[in-house]
């Protein structure tokens, strides 16, 4: 590998141009394939690697400003050229330098030089789970063996050095504390940051970073020390805003580490499962589960973990014990289903600890940070006895994560894997259920056979036997036989023997499981046809389906594969997801049917049957788009269609339907991605982000698009490229993210032009208009709204024109031209009514109604307004919706209508909550707060203020603007709000002002104002 980051040592390291630039063969360092000049000028070379470099530029860069140039340059870089030229020779990797165009290139491979195989390690590591972001993080830093371009004195690798360092390197290392802290990693994020200290002792991000580590390490004096240390220095520096900044973050933690109060579950869970009806023996194991959790003393704290073969009973043994005890726990219960070992995504961390958040009657705030959420839960079951059933984990790790947040609560966990990490971490009690002996067994299937139970004794004991004491077999085979004669019971029988109930069975421990011999019975009474569409669901990218993607997967008629989804429901092959055509596999039994479908389905099959259930979902998706937003455009060049067209009633059918579809399709998108169907995961992703975008998903959005760009790029399809990096571009813009956001859209622009693509060219303007309009810059944003006028004027392209003039009068809105900018909104509105592009219509409307109300023309702009939330909540538009309550706030608050006023605000930040555009919320929080204060909600108001500040992060002038407002109430007002204080200015307990030290600020306060 060629290295910008220092030299490496071995056979992959090639060719260093940092520290020492020396050739590395074998291993071993080579200093005289050239003069330090020479190695200098091959450095400079590589950090611009395929592109020319003009002999001007090698100069700038290669020559110190001390040291002469040389007098004859053409004739120095062509001696010089030749020796590099030699020395790239001995190079296994392929690597050419060719002259042209008033200069030099370098050709080879990018991924072979450190700096963009680090870039390309870190874009890798963005959007993916926590511990993978670790591994690839640390994998990138590992490249950085020196200073860059150490060799290198001159300005320009002086600024590229300090550039790559600020930029690069300080961003990685942050990211992987970042990542750290999700992961509850305290201890490895301090060793981190202590590395980190020495270089950048006073970063405010750091700082931060570094006392979330020790408050979460309960190093809550070090914590302090440090934060004094670091704000002191902030102050003498003269950097008050940081050290503010900083002050909040330390009070924060400070407040939640020393708060006596606990929060309360609002209430009380009830998630177990309902007991099996059916369930029979088992008296050994209940009591083995009494004497492990002690449970005759009461209710216990401890992990017992329960481990057997698939199909053997484990869940039904626990839910049973759990219902027997269930009054002993006064906390409640929590059940998940960890899908460990299932044909389909296992249950995350993340999401156990929001489900049992939600159950615990607390909204899992998406805007909340990881740690924050976990912090949460176990303070929510801190002190309560709550019985926490962890089912179906695929090994010690899936649950490592949990179990320190319920150290007050009895876990049970069931797993096919013998745990013993588990045990060795945690000292968990440990039982292992084995098979039902014979007796269990017949009893259990007599009970499951119900009025067929005058079966045969000879029937009845020989399956008991042959299904080798598995209670999941045992049921599902005594389904079927409830619905044979006798005579099909005879002939059953005799097509089941032992040899195919024990094919597949799995290996013990970590190893993998199949659910052959419990299921091949049931699997192989099926008719043909059935079978097959049994085998093909497994290729159904997520947890449950419906009948028209089923139909996909088989590619019969609906009516077939309707009939062959009852047969399959009848054998207990199939659960119903709910009473209308939705269905699921259980875990082990869609191993099973995964474990068919490789053994007896070709791969050109099931390739076609992938396919086929990919193309209905870029169908119905594209079909549902255009229903609910009618100047929805597809990507060009659509799949013909496999099977029928997806229609949809109206556009409520559309979004009902895409509601009930959206974790299949993001499941799709990802499955196209993995499986090199890259066509159909960009084209999927493009309705699939026009829903997600109107119902202000950010992240989602972010997360599929980002695979989608993968997708582009694996084809080279530079249409869809651009198309998805405007889309990213976008997303950025909402989340926050400026600087990412315009390198999205400035590469979306560049290849639309290059691909003559004139509605992508106009669609990234007015997308980059939009950032620099969120930045400020009016001026740059109107001439690139107009710039993309002049594009869809040309093309005929209205939608991009209805949304030219939109832009153009909320541009010229901003500098207060009010008068040119009405008509751009008139017109904008106009031409969406024709169109139907509802979010262009409803935003021209309430930006007209906002600029009537600054006329004062209240009338005239709450009925703009009106008619614009009417429209927003008709599709619904979520980022609309935020910013006309902003609007509507204000101006009933102008009109003294606080009620209204404070209604309007309150539901403005709710929306800005779930759509986490923080300009957008920061701005909600603002007039919200301008409402509260107007009626004298003095402390609510000063709560939302800082609230607004704090999002507004950076931004100097905004946030300045909010603490002047804060710094108006009365020093009482502030210091009441529910924040931690300097030590020296924190009250003693219960020491409360007097009544006149109340009231005195307030009559003052009120006379001013």
């Amino acid at each position: 590998m060629t290295s910008l980051f220092g030299v490496a040592a071995g056979v992959d390291a090639l060719l260093g141009i940092l520290g020492s630039t020396a050739l590395l063969l074998d291993g071993e360092v080579t200093d005289t394939w050239g003069k330090p000049r020479e190695r200098a000028v091959l450095a400079t070379l590589a950090v611009h690697v395929n592109r020319v470099v003009s002999i001007n530029t090698l100069i700038r860069w290669a020559w110190p400003a001390d040291k002469p140039v040389p007098q004859n340059p053409a004739d120095t870089f062509h001696l010089y050229a030749a020796r590099i030229r030699r020395a790239l020779r001995q190079l296994p990797t392929p690597a050419r330098l060719l002259a042209g165009h008033g200069g030099y290139r370098l050709e080879m491979d990018r991924s072979q030089i450190d700096h963009f195989r680090f870039r390309e390690l870190m874009a890798e590591a963005t959007g993916q789970e926590p511990e993978r972001a670790v591994s690839l993080i640390d994998r990138a830093l590992t490249l950085f063996r020196g200073s860059p371009l150490a060799d290198l004195s001159s300005s320009s690798a002086e600024a590229w050095r300090t550039g790559v360092v600020q930029n690069q390197l300080l961003a990685a290392n942050t990211m992987l504390v970042e990542q750290l802290l999700t992961t509850r990693r305290f201890d490895e994020a301090i060793t981190r940051l202590d590395d980190l200290h020495a270089d950048y002792p006073d970063d405010v991000t750091l700082a931060t970073l570094r006392l979330t580590a020790l408050f979460g390490a309960r190093r809550s004096t070090h914590a302090t020390s440090v934060y004094f240390a670091v704000r002191r220095r902030l102050v003498r520096g003269g950097d008050a805003q940081a050290a503010e900044h900083l002050r909040l973050h330390h009070d924060a933690l400070w407040a939640e580490h020393t708060s006596g109060h606990r929060p309360t579950p609002a209430a009380t869970p009830h998630q177990l499962p309902p007991a099996h009806r059916c369930f029979v023996g088992r008296t050994e194991l209940l009591d083995l589960l009494v004497a492990a959790t002690n449970i005759g003393e009461g209710p216990q704290s401890g992990v017992v973990a329960v481990d057997g073969a698939g199909g053997v009973g484990k869940t039904a043994l626990v839910v049973h014990w759990a219902h027997r005890h269930r009054h002993l726990f006064p906390g409640g219960d929590l059940f998940v289903n960890m899908h460990g070992y299932a044909n389909r995504a296992i249950v995350e961390h993340t999401t156990v600890v929001d489900d049992f958040l939600s159950a615990l009657g607390q909204s899992a705030d998406a805007s909340l940070p990881a740690p924050a959420r976990e912090q949460l839960l176990s303070s929510l079951l801190n002190g309560r006895k709550t019985l926490v059933v962890l089912d179906n984990a695929r090994d010690t790790e899936h649950v490592r994560g949990l179990l320190p947040l319920l150290t007050d609560c009895l876990v049970l966990i069931t797993s096919r894997q013998l745990l013993v990490s588990l045990r060795t971490e945690t000292g968990a009690q440990q039982i292992t259920v084995p098979p039902m002996d014979e007796r269990e067994s017949t009893e259990l299937l007599s009970a499951q056979l119900g009025p067929r139970s005058e079966l045969a004794e000879n029937h009845r004991t020989g399956l008991a036997e042959l299904c080798a004491g598995l209670p999941l077999l045992l049921t599902v085979l005594a389904g079927n036989l409830a619905k044979k004669s006798d005579t099909a019971i005879d002939e059953y029988a005799a097509l089941v023997n032992r040899r195919q109930l024990v094919l597949g069975v799995g290996e013990q421990g970590d190893g993998p499981t199949s659910g052959a011999a419990c299921f091949e019975p049931s699997y192989l009474a099926l008719a043909p046809a059935e079978r097959r569409l049994f085998r093909l669901l497994t290729l159904h990218p997520g947890p449950e389906f419906g009948l028209a993607a089923a139909r996909a997967c088989g590619g019969g008629s609906l009516e077939d594969t309707a009939r062959g989804l009852g047969r399959l429901t009848g054998a207990h092959l199939l659960e119903e997801a709910d009473p209308v055509n939705r269905y699921r596999f259980h875990d082990v039994l869609g191993e099973f049917a995964a474990y068919c479908r490789d053994r007896d389905e070709p791969p050109d099959e099931q390739d076609a049957a992938a396919r086929r259930v990919l193309d209905y979902y870029v169908d119905a998706a594209t079909h549902a788009c255009g229903t609910v937003h009618r100047s929805y455009n597809p990507p060009p060049e659509p799949p013909e269609p496999t099977g029928p067209v997806t229609s949809f009633e109206d556009a409520d059918d559309a979004r009902r339907w895409f509601a009930r579809e959206r974790t299949n399709l993001t499941s799709a998108i990802t499955y196209a991605a993995e499986h090199d169907h890259h066509d159909h995961a960009w084209r999927l992703t493009d309705p699939v982000t026009t829903f997600f975008d109107r119902a202000g998903a950010n992240v989602d959005s972010r997360t599929v698009r980002m695979i989608a760009l993968r997708s582009t790029r694996a084809t080279g399809n530079r249409e869809g490229e651009s198309s998805i990096l405007g889309g990213l571009g976008m997303t950025y813009m909402k989340l926050g993210d400026i600087g990412a956001a315009r390198r999205c859209l400035n590469e979306a622009i560049r290849l639309a032009v290059e691909e003559q693509l004139p509605r992508g060219q106009a669609a990234n303007l007015h997308l980059l208009g939009r950032v620099a309009l969120r930045q400020g810059h009016a001026a740059e944003a109107l001439d690139l709204f107009h710039r993309g006028m002049v594009i869809d004027r040309r093309s005929g392209n209205q939608e991009g024109l209805c949304w030219a003039h939109c832009r153009i009068g909320q541009a010229l809105h901003t500098v207060d031209q009010h008068g040119q900018a009405l008509p751009h909104l008139h017109e904008a509105s106009r031409l969406a009514h024709e169109i139907g592009e509802t979010s262009a219509e409803a935003t021209s409307l309430w930006e007209i109604g906002a600029i009537h109300h600054e006329l004062g023309d209240p009338a005239t702009a709450i009925d703009n307004c009106e008619k614009a939330l009417a429209i927003a909540e008709s599709v619904p538009n979520l980022p609309v919706i935020a910013e006309i309550c902003v609007v509507l706030c204000e101006i009933n608050s102008s009109r003294h209508r606080s009620r209204q006023a404070i209604a309007f605000g309150r539901r403005a930040v709710e929306v800005c909550q779930r759509t986490r555009d923080l300009a957008q919320h920061a701005r909600a929080l603002e007039v919200l707060g301008d409402a509260q204060h107007a009626c004298g909600d003095l402390v609510d108001a000063v709560v939302a203020w800082r609230q607004a500040a704090d999002l507004h992060g950076h931004n100097t002038a905004k946030a300045a603007r909010l603490r002047g407002k804060i710094d108006a109430v009365p020093v009482f007002y502030q210091e009441i709000v529910p924040i931690a204080r300097e030590p020296h200015q924190a009250r003693a307990p219960g020491a409360w002002p007097a009544e006149e030290e109340v009231t005195r600020p307030l009559d003052e306060y009120r006379s001013r104002y």
